[in-house]
């Protein structure tokens, strides 16, 4: 046993921070890939995505619109998650489920559906985005350990 030591609760608290990190990323990767993928018309949409901790918000602003602060705010609360925190992404928009997964009516004069759907994020944005949450996990894990 001599030439070695292992200090199990320094290792053990390395990692559990390493974890912290990874799933702070993770968030991170998914709340801005959901709001990129969120049609803009007047961009009240894509301004009420909101991120909290350990409950919901059930606040929309129907005066938001492009050019708001809507990443750089989702960050700053991700960023001050801790360990067992649920981090909380939602949208109140009261078109938002209909973006996600249709619902527009087929005869819409619009020009800015097609068969119910956003022409800008036909197939939704939250459920595309979980569908690579595998590989944003294992993108995340990469960034905390580089």
């Amino acid at each position: 046993m001599s030439g070695w030591s292992l200090d199990l609760n320094e290792w053990a608290s390395r990692q559990q921070g390493d974890i912290i990190d990874v799933k702070r990323m993770f968030a991170f990767m998914v709340f801005t890939k959901v709001v990129q993928r969120t049609p803009v018309d007047s961009g009240a949409h894509r301004q009420n995505w909101l991120v909290s901790i350990n409950s919901e918000n059930y606040g929309y602003n129907p005066d938001a619109r492009k050019g708001g602060r809507v990443i750089s705010d989702g960050l700053g609360v991700i960023g001050g998650s801790k360990g067992a925190d649920r981090i909380v992404i939602q949208n109140n928009g009261p078109a938002i489920t209909k973006l996600e997964y249709g619902g527009y009516g087929p005869k819409s004069k619009s020009g800015k559906t097609v068969n119910g759907f956003s022409k800008q994020a036909p197939r939704g944005m939250v459920g595309v985005t979980m569908a690579e949450a595998g590989a944003i996990l294992n993108q995340a894990v990469g960034e905390v350990k580089s």
